[in-house]
């Protein structure tokens, strides 16, 4: 009998013991402005745009593309139409572009649009080649989309363009 309420004894006490872990829902701070994603259908459409540019897809490049959509190349304002003849300009110099490396991506989800209604933003950071001949320069882009109804409406792209230019040469 006392092997049996010892038993119990133990047995209760390693239940009273046990580690019980509460499943609390995300909060969000008040004074928050948004929130941001590691994946999302957003993500994967600026990976097919920076993979349609790369790869002077235009058909896939404009697809993606809201027909207003205006791209900062750089600083450069752009038309899609604009920013595709880049891609043309490049083989006509025969440097080929590939994407190396998607270093980091996030869509951020802002609680308020801006003043043309976009509250989604995906940025990315991303390593692309430029090779002519036997010569290849890696450069390092930082691209940020604007999402309105699943299109991109607005970019903003910034790398160095001084090594592109020495290839030109």
């Amino acid at each position: 009998m006392k092997k049996i309420i010892f038993s119990l004894f133990v047995i209760t006490s390693l239940v009273a013991c046990e580690s019980k872990t509460e499943k609390t829902a995300n909060t969000i701070p008040t004074n928050a402005v948004g929130y941001d994603l590691d994946s999302s259908e957003n993500i994967n459409t600026a990976k097919k745009a920076l993979d349609a540019g790369v790869n002077s897809d235009s058909a896939a490049f404009i697809a993606i593309y809201a027909d207003t959509t205006v791209i900062y190349d750089n600083m450069n304002k752009q038309t899609i139409y604009d920013n595709m003849k880049m891609s043309a300009f490049f083989k006509s110099k025969g440097i080929t572009m590939k994407l190396e490396k998607i270093n980091a991506i996030w869509e951020s989800v802002n609680f308020k649009a801006d003043e043309i209604g976009v509250s989604n933003f995906v940025s990315l950071y991303a390593d692309v080649s430029f090779t002519k001949e036997t010569k290849k320069v890696i450069v390092r882009m930082n691209g940020v989309f604007a999402f309105k109804n699943g299109k991109i409406v607005r970019e903003w792209d910034t790398y160095d363009s001084a090594p592109i230019m020495d290839l030109m040469k």
